[in-house]
């Protein structure tokens, strides 16, 4: 009987210690009231600096997560994150279908550019295009979208399948630069439209022409918005709607932008305390576009002009009215 007694005592004990132990771990579990997430790449540089310091953001601590790119939408579509940088067209569908955020600030404006796999020529046009093969990334985001709408307001007709005519160009999508880029130098096609870093990245390493898509866009859309913005700063309503939170929040995206202007040779040692495959070479920084100001009216006629240009309608052919849908972005 004693020593049933001190089995049970024993027991007793053991479930006592570890259930303060659980109760003391979770006590002391690092706990956060909000989330901001951004794709890894150029969009993660909009949150750099504070994001590496866990900086709070107006008294709220943050949870800080740089993502890999296809999963930055669902950082919204399941409400996720409170504060999320993705691209413009997406987060604004979203919210058209009734995600709770709004469009605060453009996080990076154009930063895409198409590389030549030559150096041979004069300087790259559109019209090069014709009769050969492209490679491009984001097939359904800003940079198909920017390349399918540029090509296409210059007379140029896309095929993904077959050899190019005279007067067409043969696209195929990649997941990526480095898979743009590999296709590029194995001499698979003659272009690739990426993104920076890594349109620097190949530029350097093949010594070869490019085009910069923002002034391209600007040339084939003078009249309805010269710029085209890549990825948008997202906050969830009842914070956009919270003066202090947004004040402060402005100035750390001034202080973040100031910081990476200022340091391009050290982005990458910082970038990787974020994420550790972060590789930006300290020429394509200012070239990343990295922005974070505040949306004036002249902004958001340009995003309406954007998304009018290049996301008329939806993916069941359903025309989309994004003037009547703007006040619920902004």
């Amino acid at each position: 009987m004693k020593k049933s007694l001190k089995l049970v005592s024993i027991v007793l004990a053991l479930v006592l210690i570890f259930a303060l132990a659980t109760t003391f771990v979770a006590c002391n579990k690092k706990k956060t009231d909000l989330r901001f997430a951004a794709p890894e790449g150029t969009p993660a540089l909009a949150m750099l600096t504070f994001a590496v310091d866990n900086a709070k953001i107006d008294g709220h601590s943050v949870e800080y997560a740089a993502v890999a790119p296809n999963n930055i939408g669902s950082e919204m579509s399941t409400k996720s994150a409170d504060i999320v940088i993705m691209p413009v067209n997406a987060g604004a569908n979203l919210i058209r279908q009734g995600a709770d955020y709004k469009l605060v600030s453009i996080a990076v404006s154009g930063s895409l550019y198409m590389v030549a796999g030559d150096n041979e020529g004069d300087a790259l046009t559109i019209n090069d295009v014709k009769g050969k093969k492209v490679a491009c990334i984001g097939k359904t985001g800003v940079p198909g979208l920017v390349f399918r709408y540029v090509v296409k307001a210059n007379g140029i007709e896309i095929v993904e399948t077959g050899e190019p005519t005279a007067n067409q160009v043969y696209v195929q999508y990649v997941a990526d630069g480095n898979a743009a880029g590999t296709l590029l130098s194995t001499g698979q096609v003659d272009f690739i439209v990426v993104g920076e870093p890594a349109a620097t990245a190949k530029k350097n390493l093949l010594k070869t022409r490019e085009l910069d898509m923002q002034a391209t866009y600007a040339a084939a859309n003078e009249n309805n918005g010269s710029s085209y913005p890549q990825a948008g700063l997202f906050v969830r309503t009842s914070l956009a709607n919270d003066t202090a939170f947004m004040n402060d929040l402005f100035a750390k995206l001034a202080d973040n932008k100031a910081w990476v202007s200022a340091n391009a040779a050290n982005v990458t040692q910082k970038a990787k305390q974020l994420y550790e495959s972060a590789t930006f070479p300290a020429a394509s920084v200012p070239r990343c576009a990295v922005d974070g100001t505040r949306l004036d009216d002249a902004k958001k006629a340009q995003i309406i002009a954007f998304l009018k240009n290049v996301m008329p309608k939806d993916p069941n052919g359903n025309a989309i009215d994004w003037d009547a849908a703007a006040s619920l972005i902004f």
